[in-house]
């Protein structure tokens, strides 16, 4: 038999094969290229707001055409080059860093609208800017003015698309952070792991932010150890390197002024020395590139625009050397390919789990996320549950994860306790005097102990001692998860200061000048309405004396009395601050029923109002117009001084003294201008100053029928501000028609006896 012999068959053509033929021999030749040309490193230094420098130096490289290969970053270097490293280009940068609110990512209190109404009156107690706690019965305090809570998140939402990469190597521009292990003063280099912690621990300056725990070591800014990383750059396998150096050089004697520049020259003796030992190993091919920022200073971010500018002229006064870099366009096309890493689609929620080490229950946590199971992950809503967990002020950091297992995707929320105890610790001080001899001062600390039990009971105590005495308790129960409903029982003693006049309130005719002591017993239940009201009534006990110090008094010297009955309030406060507010409003209204069959002397009613908005004028929202309006009336109670109301002193008919006027009737109200002069700052101990006028009008009466507006006395004032770590500061000079006048200083909480019902 015969084989007959095969014939190989003709090859077609084909255009799918041939279009794959070129696809392969163009990859292939483009990978040549990059392997025969130089790999370049960009090594960024840490200085703060002074970093923003980077983003200029990279869109110049970008127009340059000069290819990135690694990245290596300290502080705000790691922050800027985690961007780049992600794919992100040079306009991205530039419009995260112009559109960035670094005032609010360097501040961890919540926005006061935000706060739940039992954190708000924390500010009327003593507005003190440090909170101490006890730790294993040690006094301590935090270990930053800032925990990181909004920074961290931050850096969260920017880092979106590359959140789930572990190994640094495999994002699109591979990338190292720089911290310092504060124990050792060592380097650690991030290679992997959360992105997120590592630029968080990368920028952690001391003091300022707190150390990140990671890996058994507690970290802070990089730039203490490797504030220009050049060796972790050439370790990545580079041939050049691209350094830019934004140091900030030491000041001289007449330059250091202030706590801050303090701070920042320390900040520069550590970081001089690390800096230049990096810099003396640059090769001569390697580009050094010092953009000038003499002027510029580490926390200068309302500068952005301008340090963003002087690292782009200082990239291109380098042209020549950066040209040599350069590469064609089309090796520049398939560069900024290669850069470009996925939208990340957000999943589906399978389920949500709590991870908490605080004793108050996982289930308060979980009932304040409204992320649904089954549903897309909604990142904004998300966010917006967490700083609504966050502003319960039970935990130092709440935070999110997305974990993947065989039960699908489960969004994980992370309350971590704060770890210098749950407590808090605020002291204040009182001075106010009109500076002719007529002063009071006082001293006072309040003690909170929070999360008592799984629906975050709470307990509050107050001490004062000066001219008033005060001390109060309260033990506060949430009733359900989401803090509606409440029990607090309250106990308060308070001995102060009242005046009694003759028939025409002449204050050179003052007949009764009473110490009033009353202690006073409360059971009271409530219902907390959103963030911004609540309602609050009860049952109440007291007993108490009153003694007259004058002696031109004939009359009752000393008496008791006794007050019991029903009391009902409500609150309502949107104000964004306590003291200096710029928008919002407050109310706070009480009513007291006193009946002789609950323990009181005799029947009457007592009620009370105070009234106050804010809003804010002008291009720069310096400018604040404030209305206050106080009101009070003891209707049918005895002419005795536990049942007055007072006015006189600053900003209460200024000119006159502190709570010159007395009496069971009372209007006031004032309009205040005011114009902040200094500007924002992003540090937590930011003291802005103010200047400002004041119009007043205001009287008392003793009966209701004598209540008439036109009696009222007339007042006003000028004053300086400044709102100190302390409390306000005031310099002012008032003036009453009556002729008086008074130059004031005026020194934590103000209106002592004004502003007591607005705490507890």
């Amino acid at each position: 038999m015969r084989v007959r012999p095969t014939r190989e068959k003709p090859i077609m053509y084909s255009p799918r094969l041939a279009l794959i033929g070129l696809i392969l021999l163009c990859c292939s030749s483009l990978q040549t290229h990059a392997q025969s040309r130089e790999r370049i490193g960009l090594v960024l230094a840490g200085g703060g707001a002074r970093g923003i420098a980077h983003a200029g130096v990279i869109r110049a490289l970008e127009e340059m055409h000069v290819p990135v290969d690694v990245i290596a970053g300290t502080s705000m270097g790691a922050l800027v080059g985690g961007l780049y490293a992600t794919g992100m280009n040079a306009s991205d940068l530039e419009e995260i860093i112009f559109q960035m609110d670094w005032e609010k990512a360097f501040e961890d209190k919540v926005v006061r609208g935000e706060l739940p109404l039992r954190r708000k009156a924390d500010d009327y107690d003593y507005p003190t800017a440090v909170n101490l706690s006890f730790t294993e019965g040690r006094l301590s305090i935090p270990l930053g003015l800032v925990q990181g809570q909004q920074v961290r998140h931050m850096i969260k939402e920017l880092m979106q698309d590359a959140i789930e990469v572990q190994d640094f190597n495999n994002l699109p521009t591979p990338y190292r952070a720089v911290a310092t292990d504060i124990e050792t003063g060592d380097a650690y280099v991030f290679a992997g792991g959360s992105i997120v912690t590592a630029m968080r621990a990368s920028m952690s300056l001391p003091g300022l932010l707190e150390p990140v725990e990671h890996d058994g070591k507690l970290l802070v800014d990089g730039g203490l150890a490797n504030n220009i990383p050049v060796d972790v750059a050439r370790s990545m396998g580079v041939d050049r390197l691209i350094v830019i150096d934004i140091g900030t050089p030491l000041k001289r004697r007449d330059e250091i002024s202030s706590l801050i520049s303090v701070a920042d020259q320390v900040l520069g003796f550590l970081t001089r020395k690390n800096s230049l030992a990096q810099l003396d190993t640059l090769a001569e091919t390697d580009v050094l590139i010092r953009p000038d920022l003499e002027s510029m200073g580490m926390l200068d971010f309302d500068r952005q625009e301008a340090i963003y500018e002087r690292g782009y002229v200082a990239a291109l006064s380098h042209r020549e050397e950066l040209q040599a870099l350069r590469i064609d366009d089309q090796a520049w096309s398939q560069h900024l390919n290669t850069r470009k890493i996925p939208d990340s689609a957000d999943p589906i929620i399978d389920y949500i789990a709590v991870q908490n080490n605080s004793r108050v229950s996982d289930e308060l946590i979980r009932v304040r996320v409204s992320q649904s199971e089954g549903e897309v992950l909604d990142r904004p809503r998300l966010l917006q549950d967490i700083a609504t967990i966050y502003a319960l002020d039970y935990w130092e950091i709440i935070d999110y994860e997305l974990q993947r297992d065989a039960n699908g995707v489960g969004l994980l929320i992370k309350a971590d306790a704060r770890n210098y105890g749950e407590d808090r610790l605020k002291l204040g001080i009182s001075l106010v005097t009109d500076l002719d001899g007529a002063s009071e001062f006082g001293v006072g600390a309040s003690y909170l102990l929070k999360g008592l039990n799984a629906r975050g009971g709470e307990f509050y105590s107050r001490a004062q001692l000066g001219h008033t005495v005060l001390v109060s308790a309260e033990f506060y129960q949430p009733l359900d998860l989401q803090s509606r409903f409440f029990l607090a029982p309250h106990f308060r003693y308070e001995d102060r200061e009242a005046y009694s006049f003759g028939p025409e309130y002449d204050i050179e005719e003052i007949i009764g000048k009473w110490r009033v002591r009353e202690s006073r017993a409360e059971v009271a239940g409530g219902v907390n309405l959103f963030n911004n009201a609540q309602v609050r009534a009860g049952l109440f006990r007291s007993y108490g004396s009153y003694r007259d110090g004058v002696s031109n008094n004939e009359g009752l010297i000393e008496d008791k009395f006794h007050k019991g009955g029903t009391f009902f309030n409500f609150r309502y406060d949107t104000l964004d601050q306590a003291y200096f507010p710029t928008r919002g409003s407050l109310l706070y209204a009480d009513y007291e029923l006193h009946r002789q069959g609950m323990g009181s002397d005799s029947d009457f009613e007592r009620w009370q109002a105070l009234g106050q908005t804010a809003f804010t004028f002008g291009k720069d929202a310096r400018n604040t117009l404030l209305f206050t309006a106080r009101t009070g009336q003891s209707i049918g109670a005895p002419n005795e001084p536990q049942n007055y109301y007072q006015l006189g002193g600053l900003f209460s008919l200024s000119g006159l003294h502190q709570d010159i006027y007395s009496g069971r009737q009372m209007a006031f109200g004032m309009l205040q201008y005011q114009r902040r002069l200094s500007k924002n700052s992003v540090i937590p101990l930011d003291m802005p100053i103010h200047v400002g006028v004041s119009i007043e009008g205001g009287q008392v009466w003793s009966k209701r029928s004598e209540i008439d507006v036109g009696d009222f006395i007339s007042a006003g004032s000028i004053y300086l501000a400044i709102d100190s770590p302390v409390g306000p500061l005031y310099f002012a000079y008032g003036r009453s028609e009556h002729s008086t006048d008074a130059l004031y200083l005026s020194l934590g909480w103000p209106f002592l006896t004004n502003n007591s019902s607005l705490g507890r």
